[in-house]
C-alpha cells in the first residue's frame, strides 16, 4: 500500500474508506504499470509516491468520482452513475511526480 487511510485523510481526502480501499489499489497498480513494480517492495514510501497517489486519486484517475465528469447516469431501481476517466492524464501525471526521482523509474530496461 502506497498510501493508508489515515495519510489520505491526513492529507485532506474525503472519500469513505471502502471507496479509498479501491482507489488506492487502482493507484498502485497505475504507478507500478508505468514504473515496472520498482516502487513495490520500498519501505518507507517515498514521499512522492504517496503524493502521486493522493493526486491520482483526488483527480479521479482511479475511480474516485471527485472533479470528474458524469459519463452515464441511470435510474433502475437505484442511482447508478459512471464517470469519465482520463488515463491517458493518469500516465502523464504519474511521470510529472516522479520524473525528479534519482533513478529513472520509467526505464524498462535492465
Amino acid at each position: 500500500m502506497y498510501l493508508t487511510f489515515q495519510e489520505y485523510q491526513a492529507m485532506g481526502g474525503k472519500l469513505p474508506e471502502t471507496d479509498f480501499i479501491q482507489a488506492e489499489f487502482i493507484a498502485r497498480k497505475k504507478i507500478n504499470e508505468l514504473t515496472f513494480s520498482r516502487l513495490n517492495n520500498e519501505t518507507p514510501v517515498r514521499e512522492s509516491v504517496k503524493m502521486c497517489t493522493f493526486g491520482l486519486i483526488g483527480r479521479g484517475y482511479c475511480g474516485s468520482p471527485d472533479g470528474k465528469k458524469i459519463k452515464s447516469e441511470s435510474l433502475d431501481g437505484a442511482l447508478s452513475l459512471t464517470y469519465e476517466f482520463d488515463n491517458e492524464g493518469a500516465d502523464e501525471f504519474i511521470r510529472a511526480c516522479l520524473s525528479d526521482e534519482p533513478e529513472n523509474l520509467f526505464y524498462c530496461g535492465i
